[in-house]
């Protein structure tokens, strides 16, 4: 499925690049490299992964807790003209405990269901238990006094 990744508007604009992304066969965006949403969403349901909180708003570790390792493709190439896996021989693929997922690339529908597991407190959360910093997408719940 072809795509432009979210993240791209983020960035400086390279030239050269591909007009669209793609999830990659190892599940990872073409672009950031981010897990495919759709892959991550099954994972929280199952229930076999726990999500390492960092200080960004946009960005969470995806640690596998249960379930199958995680996929990542890189460049192990000498020749620095090499392009990406598609046209290079020198791309391989190894299995991952951990792996990371921007936000960004979650739809509505995905950002709703999200916020109903954590507030169901179905989410997996590792040290120390919950978010540093919440999902830009997310709105922090108000303490009952």
């Amino acid at each position: 499925m072809k795509y432009l990744c979210p993240r791209r508007s983020e960035g400086t604009v390279f030239k050269g690049l591909p007009e669209h992304d793609h999830y990659r066969e190892d599940d990872s965006c073409s672009y950031c490299g981010s897990l495919n949403p759709d892959v991550f969403m099954e994972r929280i349901e199952a229930g076999d992964v726990e999500l390492g909180p960092t200080d960004k708003s946009y960005k969470v570790y995806v640690k596998n807790s249960g379930g199958k390792d995680f996929k990542q493709t890189y460049r192990n190439c000498p020749d620095a003209s090499c392009k990406g896996p598609d046209e290079c021989k020198h791309w391989v693929t190894r299995e991952m405990a951990t792996t990371k997922f921007y936000f960004q690339h979650l739809s509505k529908d995905q950002q709703t269901r999200f916020v109903e597991l954590i507030n169901q407190k179905k989410v997996k959360i590792g040290m120390p238990g919950h978010f540093y910093t919440i999902p830009f997408f997310c709105v922090a719940a108000k303490e009952k006094t």
